[in-house]
């Protein structure tokens, strides 16, 4: 507004405007138009003040006002335009608009203005044109830039787009809207120290921007700095505490830290706002589910269910949570119809591999099985080799093929019985262990070739990974690779330990109660573990000699129970090197029997046809099937169950019983 030509006190009204004290200049100019009251300029100007301070129908009604004194001024219809927008009368903001630029094409300010409108109606492509029109009329409009890097960040182009912001952030280092932007789509791109930077700059110009607060906490916690990060979605609620989206997120950060009564209570916030969002509802279910309180869980699923029965996740959540009742029937329903929304639903895939393969179901099982190939949380175990891959049905007579084992030590052992098998089709077989199995795999009845991870591999036609050798072989209940034992102890060492074991009177038994802490985590196995207390009833079981065969950090246990004494620490619990596997293999066969959760250490046992009686949740992990006392896969193996989910007392009640009767017989 040039105010040379204008009035002193309309000139004194544009200042107080300009410095932001609105309630000044609404008041200055509102004096004058008692004096002047078809004064064009003060009723725009006062139309723009009121539209600043949040009465947009106030501020049409003086822009009207002012159009009717100069309805040939292009910035009085750009501005009614603005006005216009901010409550929603898209059309005739448009309108405005386009008359705006009809009597000044040059008008950057109005092309900016119809392209934020069309960006809001969904027009993006159109909206591009205005703001790269008004830019090459203004090309220092901070405000533009910042407009147009929106408008290209939502076509995807998202590295233009960050240029658009970094060119309105340095036209304008005040600008918080740009820096914000700028670490909104950096987070896009996955680069979460960059975008933790531009957000931080933008709560230096607005510390208490809840948005802002909100999204430096998903940077954070992109980066696992959990505790900042629920810092900052803490400090977003305090701005903002009728937000749902905060609470939820708050508590989906919190059912990562497993504080699952806390995430709980998030959801419950964010529900008490908007009692209908499926994804709130769904990680309530998830938390009641990790509390134990399935019941309340499989409502929580329900409901989730019914607000949106065309998501995938809540049939997913309900049929693990059913399977975990034990309804596995009605859980393979819920999992068919996610799978029916979404076919190639990588969860979904997931979770009925495992409930196919606990059932027995292997034909159905092994193919769904593959879906761990793809698994966020299992690809550091994959291997990417630019090499065919051996599906079981190439022919491997005159080739050879490299096999690499994957997840853990336990499948390994369990799986590595196919190798001898594998060797009557292939003319070389080259078997790729973690360096921990390196001394006892060499005990394999197999000709080929035994590698270390970390070895150079040598030249092959294909690979496979161990854990698709069932799907390739089409492995069924009756076909499972027999020839147990297929791992053996050094004879001398087993002979060595019988003669040490002599000082133990009494029936020899041999007990694990902690498998591998990180492994523990996953969310198919969690809860598979007892704690070493368990056992105190088998260590008043006359005639028997407990045998630790724990290791890791876990045989500090001992030291706590009362019947620390009765439980003889014979090997380094903290060395779990290939040497160590092996004095464990060469202990437990001069042992009579071994007593474990469902660890690796049941898997050797079995693998070296020891005894072995196996202690399982209430819905074990899928290798241990449903029900059986025997497994498939161990002739030694016998299986105690869980008969109430949580329940160690009454399960090692039983394993008391037998043990008791096993040792009268001796």
């Amino acid at each position: 507004m040039n105010t040379s030509s204008v009035s002193p006190q309309l000139a004194h009204g544009h200042a107080l405007q300009q410095q932001g004290r609105l309630v000044e200049a609404a008041e200055t100019l509102r004096q004058l138009l008692l004096y002047e009251p078809r004064n064009g300029h003060a009723l725009h100007l006062l139309g723009i003040t009121l539209g600043q301070m949040g009465r947009p129908q106030e501020a049409i009604e003086l822009i009207l006002a002012a159009i009717s004194v100069e309805p040939a001024n292009p910035y009085m219809h750009a501005n009614l335009g603005n006005a216009l927008r901010e409550l929603g009368r898209h059309a005739e903001a448009l309108a405005s608009y386009d008359r705006a630029v009809a009597l000044q094409p040059d008008m950057a300010a109005a092309h900016r203005g119809r392209g934020v409108l069309l960006m809001r109606l969904g027009q993006t492509q159109q909206a591009l044109a205005s703001l790269t029109h008004a830019l090459q009329l203004a090309p220092n409009d901070a405000g533009a830039h910042n407009d147009l890097g929106v408008a290209l960040e939502r076509l995807g182009r998202n590295q233009e787009a960050l240029e658009q912001f970094a060119r309105a952030a340095a036209l304008a280092p005040q600008h918080a809207e740009a820096h914000h932007n700028h670490g909104i789509v950096q987070m896009s791109l996955g680069r979460h120290t960059e975008a933790l930077a531009s957000l931080e700059r933008a709560l230096s110009l607005q510390p208490r921007h809840a948005a802002l607060l909100a999204n430096r906490g998903r940077a954070l916690q992109a980066l696992g700095r959990d505790a900042e990060a629920l810092s900052s979605y803490d400090a977003a609620l305090a701005v903002a505490p009728a937000d749902a989206t905060l609470h939820h997120r708050r508590a989906a950060l919190l059912l990562g830290l497993e504080r699952y009564q806390e995430a709980l209570a998030s959801c419950d916030r964010a529900l008490a706002i908007d009692a209908n969002s499926a994804e709130v509802l769904n990680n309530r279910g998830v938390a009641l589910g990790q509390l134990a309180r399935p019941r309340e869980a499989l409502e929580a699923f329900d409901r989730a269910v019914a607000c949106k029965p065309d998501s995938p996740e809540a049939y997913i959540n309900r049929a693990n949570m059913l399977k975990g009742t034990g309804r596995y029937r009605q859980a393979l329903g819920d999992l068919d119809r996610a799978l029916t929304i979404a076919p190639d639903h990588l969860s979904a895939l997931w979770s009925k591999a495992l409930l196919e393969l606990s059932l027995g179901e292997y034909a159905q099982g092994w193919p769904l099985y593959e879906a761990r190939l793809r698994l966020p949380e299992l690809r550091g175990y994959q291997r990417t080799l630019a090499l065919p891959r051996w599906h079981g049905s190439e022919p491997l007579e005159d080739k050879r093929i490299l096999i690499y084992c994957e997840q853990g030590l336990g499948d390994a052992l369990q799986f590595s019985r196919y190798l001898p098998l594998l060797e009557s089709r292939a003319r070389d077989v080259f078997f790729e262990v973690p360096a921990t199995l390196g001394l006892l795999m060499r005990s394999l009845p197999m000709r080929g070739t035994l590698l270390v991870a970390g070895e150079p591999l040598p030249l092959v036609d294909y690979h496979c990974p161990l854990l698709s050798l069932p799907l390739a072989f089409g492995t069924e209940a009756q076909t499972i690779p027999g020839g147990v034992p297929y791992l053996k102890a050094d004879a001398a060492a087993v002979a060595v330990w019988r003669e040490r074991l002599r000082a133990q009177p009494g029936l020899k038994v041999g007990v694990n109660w902690q498998g591998h802490a990180g492994t523990e985590k996953q969310p198919w196995i969690r809860g598979r573990s007892f704690a070493l207390s368990s056992l105190a009833p088998l260590a008043a079981v006359a005639g028997v000699s407990l045998v630790s065969l724990q290791k890791g950090a876990a045989a500090a246990e001992r030291l706590a129970v009362e019947f620390s004494d009765a439980l003889a620490p014979l090997t380094d619990p903290m060395d779990t090197g290939p040497e160590a596997l092996m004095e464990t293999a060469a202990l437990m066969c001069a042992l009579d029997l071994v007593i474990t959760s469902d660890t690796s250490v049941a898997h050797l046992a079995g693998a070296l046809g020891v005894p072995v009686w196996v202690v399982l949740q209430a819905i074990p992990d899928w290798r241990w099937l449903t029900e059986r006392t025997d497994s498939p896969w161990y002739p030694t193996a016998r299986l105690f169950r869980q008969r109430e989910a949580g329940n160690w007392r009454e399960v090692f009640g039983r394993v008391t019983q037998e043990l008791a009767a096993l040792a009268s017989q001796r």
